[in-house]
């Protein structure tokens, strides 16, 4: 959209470096070679009023918030194309490329960025900041293996009015992380962000997210009606502790998950002292969801239905004719 070089709302363009179904950004350099990310509305939501309300609410955020793991936001400034959201800049390399390059990383690695997640959860979750869209994509790594948590586009913050977007199917994302109950239309809270976490640490470690199909629409299926397959089966040997906190986080009713990050960050930090056989186990599905399976019980119940009626129609009509 913006070419090297470029001014644009007092920053000079330095490259892109991200988009999504909800912004396009860029690095930019500002006055003393200070360097900023400037977000801009995707161009299908360029006019939207919901966009300009979420890059409040993400303004707001971001300048309420103090944490190392949260980059700050700036100002809202306007350019050619709309709203455009200045943001620290964070210099690191995303866990979506990381696991790119090396597919799993170690049990020492893993836990310590779950670890870090989950104490930054803790504090926008205590300050009534939900992400809901955590996802390695969202997750900058730098230099110093700091863990930095990016793109507030969709965070609930608490007390917040809902804001519906325009043409909002297009822009949920992937529904590798999403949990349950946002998947079938609710808001989401804390315990979401914390199903996304598990999801992570389980892909961090067994390098593959445990849901997977051939469209978005399946994998959402699966969300809400599969036993996830536990991690080891993967091939990757790791502590059971460690699987059953796994499998604890993305239970699929919120209840049955952990009930805050600083338990769930307790229980990474203390896994060699758990007792597994204390942790939720077995088969579940989200209540209220037709499975494909009752789908088809329907549709044979349906066809003995008519069945039934056919012949009882022509039963009654023989009948008749030979009064």
């Amino acid at each position: 959209m913006f070419e090297k070089g470029a001014i644009v709302c007092g920053y000079e363009i330095i490259e892109p470096i991200g988009s999504g179904g909800l912004s396009q950004d860029y690095k930019a350099r500002g006055a003393n070679d200070t360097f900023v990310t400037l977000k801009f509305p995707s161009t299908d939501l360029v006019g939207d009023p919901a966009t300009y309300e979420r890059f409040l609410r993400e303004l707001k955020i971001g300048q309420n918030l103090e944490h190392p793991a949260i980059p700050r936001a700036l100002l809202i400034s306007e350019s050619p194309t709309g709203p455009c959201l200045v943001i620290e800049y964070i210099n690191g390399k995303s866990l979506r490329a990381i696991l790119q390059e090396r597919s799993r990383l170690s049990l020492e690695e893993s836990l310590d960025i779950s670890g870090q997640l989950a104490e930054a959860l803790s504090y926008l979750h205590n300050h009534g900041v939900y992400h809901r869209d955590l996802k390695p994509e969202n997750i900058l790594i730098d230099s110093q293996t700091k863990v930095h948590i990016i793109d507030f586009g969709i965070a609930l913050l608490q007390g917040a009015r809902r804001v519906t977007w325009r043409n909002l199917s297009d822009v949920l994302g992937t529904p590798d992380y999403m949990s349950p109950e946002q998947i079938q239309g609710k808001r989401g809270d804390g315990r979401s962000d914390l199903y996304a976490l598990g999801i992570m640490l389980y892909e961090m470690l067994a390098g593959i997210v445990p849901f997977r199909g051939d469209n978005a629409l399946a994998v959402m299926q699966q969300h809400l009606t599969r036993t996830p397959g536990l991690p080891h089966k993967s091939g990757v040997e790791m502590p059971p502790q460690i699987e059953a906190i796994i499998m604890k986080s993305i239970r699929k009713n919120p209840k049955e998950r952990y009930q805050s990050a600083e338990a769930f960050l307790a229980d990474l930090i203390n896994y060699r002292d758990l007792d597994v056989s204390q942790f939720p186990r077995g088969k579940e599905s989200v209540r209220g969801v037709v499975t494909n399976r009752q789908i088809r019980m329907v549709g044979v119940l349906i066809a003995l239905g008519f069945i039934v009626v056919i012949g009882l129609t022509i039963i009654i009509a023989l009948l008749i004719q030979h009064r």
